[in-house]
This record gives C-alpha cells, sequence and structure tokens, in this order.
C-alpha cells in the first residue's frame, strides 16, 4: 500500500452509484403516476431523487394523490417494481471494474436510503451480487439522507474516522448528507449535472475517471 494513501474507506451509495435503478425508478414512477392522470412537471422530479420509501409514499399522497391508501398503494407499486427490476436492473457501467480495483486498499461500505428488506430482495432476485461486508440502509438509522447520520453510522461501523472516508454518490441529499459528515464526497453525473452537483468535492462522469493514483492523492 502506497505511503500517501491517506483515506481509508469507501462509502458507496447505492442507487445511480452501484446499479442503474434510479433510471428504472423513473421510467416506472412517470408510468404509474400516468395511469393515476398524474403528469409530474419536470421542475418537481428532483423530489423523488435520494429518498427513502417511506419518505417517498408520504410525498406522493400528500403532493399527488392525496385520497389514496398508503398501505395499498405501497403494495401495489412494490410489486410492480420488482418485475421491472427483476428484469432490468444492472450496475452501473464500469462499476465492477473499479470495485475489484480499489477493495485491496480501501474498506468500503453500502449505504443507502433503501429499507434492508428491499436492498436484500434484490440480491436475491436480480444479477446484483452484495460485494459488501457492511450495508447500511433506512432501517439502521433514525435520520435518512440528508442527515449526516447514515454515513457517520458506515464510518463508526467500520472503525473509521469519518475524515478518513470517501463518500460516492448520485444525489443532492446524498451529497449533503456525505458533506455534513464530514467526509470527502465524489459524485457520479449518473443522475444530476455537473452543476447540479456543485457542492461535491469532486465531480466524475464515469467509474474510469477514478484511478488509484487520483484517490491516493485525495
Amino acid at each position: 500500500m502506497p505511503q500517501s494513501l491517506q483515506k481509508k474507506a469507501i462509502l458507496f451509495d447505492f442507487d445511480g452509484v452501484v446499479v442503474n435503478s434510479e433510471l428504472i425508478y423513473e421510467e416506472y414512477t412517470r408510468e404509474r403516476f400516468l395511469q393515476y392522470g398524474i403528469q409530474i412537471p419536470p421542475s418537481e422530479w428532483s423530489l423523488f431523487k435520494g429518498i427513502s420509501t417511506d419518505v417517498f409514499f408520504k410525498l406522493v399522497k400528500s403532493r399527488f394523490i392525496p385520497d389514496i391508501d398508503i398501505r395499498e398503494l405501497r403494495e401495489e407499486w412494490q410489486i410492480g417494481l420488482r418485475e421491472t427490476m427483476r428484469k432490468k436492473l444492472a450496475y452501473t457501467p464500469y462499476f465492477c471494474h473499479f470495485y475489484q480495483k480499489i477493495s485491496s486498499y480501501f474498506k468500503t461500505a453500502l449505504v443507502t436510503s433503501s429499507r434492508r428488506e428491499m436492498v436484500d430482495w434484490i440480491f436475491q432476485n436480480t444479477l446484483i451480487e452484495n460485494v459488501f461486508s457492511l450495508i447500511v440502509t433506512s432501517d439502521d438509522v433514525t435520520n435518512t439522507k440528508p442527515h449526516a447520520e447514515p454515513y457517520l453510522k458506515a464510518s463508526e461501523k467500520l472503525g473509521v474516522a469519518i475524515q478518513d472516508c470517501i463518500v460516492i454518490e448520485d444525489s443532492l441529499r446524498g451529497i449533503k448528507s456525505g458533506k455534513e459528515s464530514g467526509a470527502f464526497v465524489i459524485a457520479i453525473t449518473t443522475t444530476h449535472s455537473r452543476h447540479e452537483m456543485k457542492d461535491a468535492d469532486l465531480v466524475i462522469d464515469s467509474w474510469n475517471d477514478l484511478s488509484l493514483e487520483k484517490l491516493w492523492t485525495i
């Protein structure tokens, strides 16, 4: 391991970072809203990025379908979403190559706003494999992103000071969570534009933009 290596852990968001699920969520959610006769303005679509499942359904009820039963909506929504994921879920381009490259040098953790049951379902029912020894989900914290708690929890469980961690995110809420935790935040432009992600410490367009040499200089 190079003497210059400062950071000791990389904390990965899941949706839009490890897997292409943000695209699937958006496509599926637009289709479901249309079934209710609802078209979401582009200016409001960012409301759905990087939020937990519970917050998502509360938002749908309060802003768009006030007369719906949340439990009924959740069950119906999840059945269709999982069928779509079973067919379409994949790793983001070059993630696997990147992970293999860095896994011998950094501790890693998955830090997601999804519920653990959903993450477990993905690992059991799709081609996505669990390469992380530690996973922090919305079930493991009191406050989900954009609060700093998820990343602070992950660093604590890894036994690595948050200042020695790199967070990799694709959502604005996730960037805020990582920054407020005290970690160095890298944003990948799978969900937002470079301009929108200006609060991150570093913005990349692809996993191929991150070499070990670059990570060692952070």
